[in-house]
This record gives structure tokens, C-alpha cells and sequence, in this order.
């Protein structure tokens, strides 16, 4: 299920051909690509896909068309103590970045700024008024793998330090008898009824 979007008062491809971000030859080639395949592609995207312009070029149209600030994340622009407002699936499922917090307020970083539920949805998870800037889900996806790693990832390293102290003791030495139980295996329903 798609987003809703919030619209810009100008349509995102005239504001890529006042900024001459685009030709009006290539939008006309990716309006045209875009009806052709039929798909729910955004024309940012496939602008982005065809190479015609970047996606830092189709944010900045549209943040300063919604009038919110677009920013080139950089590691002195945030506090990685806020990852804890917000959790990591909905940071990663949205590509989203708590950047700083000042009194009541928490600064987000966002990819998608026409979502128009993202921002009920950061109010209600972290507990205070939301501010939303604009940036680039290349940006965003870097930030969160440097100071977010993933907790799924672990070093080698790190269980053989842990175990490098310990004494490992044999408490059963025992062997099932396999025959056993496959033979209790093969009586079962199951089995039986796919081997019918």
C-alpha cells in the first residue's frame, strides 16, 4: 500500500525544468515511459532511474516546494542517543533519522516528505512535536548503518573473547538411537498419508 502524498502547489516536473535540473525532451520521455509501463512508479524515481537528474535534485525541488529545509547529513548535524525515540524497524521501514532534539521539539531527517502520515506517526512514537527536514535516502541508510549497526551482525571475535575465560565442561555424553526414532517417524499420519 502506497503512502498518501501530500501535493506541492507546482508539479514536481516543472519545478526540476525551472531549476534546468531537467530538459523538457527528458520529462516528456519519463511522462511518457511512466503511462507506458503502467506502474505506480513516481516520476521522481524514474527520473532518478533514467539518470535525467539525481535524487538530491528532485528532494531539493520538493522540500523547498513544501517549505522544509533540505539538509546533506553530516555526523556533527545529529545525536546518535536519539536512536533510542525511535525504534529501528520503523527508522529503517520509512528511511527516516532523529537528528537532534531542543526542548520539545525532535528534528527528523525524512526521504520522503510527501508522506503525509510519517508525521503523525513520529509524534506518536516519540512522544513530542516533530520538526521534518528533507534528505536523501542514500544519506539516511549510511547514518543509521554507521552509528546504528545492525544487532543481527555479530564479530567472531567477540565470542571467543567471551569464552576465551570460561571452562567448557561435558556435563551427558549421550548418542540417540536414530533408527528409532525414524521408525517412529514413518508411522506417523503424516507420512503416511503422503506416501499413499
Amino acid at each position: 500500500m502506497t503512502s498518501p502524498l501530500l501535493e506541492p502547489r507546482m508539479r514536481l516536473g516543472d519545478l526540476l525544468l525551472a531549476r534546468r535540473y531537467i530538459t523538457a525532451e527528458q520529462l516528456e520521455q519519463t511522462l511518457e515511459k511512466q503511462s507506458e509501463d503502467n506502474t505506480s512508479s513516481l516520476l521522481g524515481e524514474l527520473l532518478v532511474e533514467l539518470g535525467f537528474c539525481s535524487e538530491e535534485q528532485v528532494l531539493e525541488c520538493l522540500a523547498d516546494e513544501l517549505s522544509l529545509p533540505f539538509v546533506r547529513l553530516d555526523n556533527r548535524l545529529f545525536d546518535p542517543r536519539l536512536f533510542e525515540t525511535i525504534p529501528r524497524e520503523f527508522i529503517e521501514k520509512n528511511t527516516v533519522l532523529p537528528l537532534f532534539r531542543v526542548r520539545d521539539m525532535l528534528t527528523v531527517a525524512v526521504a520522503e516528505p510527501t508522506n503525509v502520515f510519517l508525521l503523525d506517526q513520529l509524534r506518536e512514537i516519540a512522544s513530542c512535536r516533530v520538526q521534518m527536514v528533507v534528505a536523501t535516502a542514500k544519506d539516511i541508510r549510511r547514518m543509521v548503518q554507521t552509528y546504528l549497526p545492525n544487532t543481527r551482525v555479530f564479530v567472531i571475535d567477540d565470542i571467543i573473547d567471551d569464552a576465551s575465560g570460561a571452562s567448557v565442561e561435558l556435563i551427558e555424553d549421550a548418542v540417540d538411537d536414530i533408527g528409532a526414532n525414524a521408525e517412529i517417524a514413518g508411522q506417523s499420519p503424516i507420512i503416511r498419508l503422503v506416501n499413499y
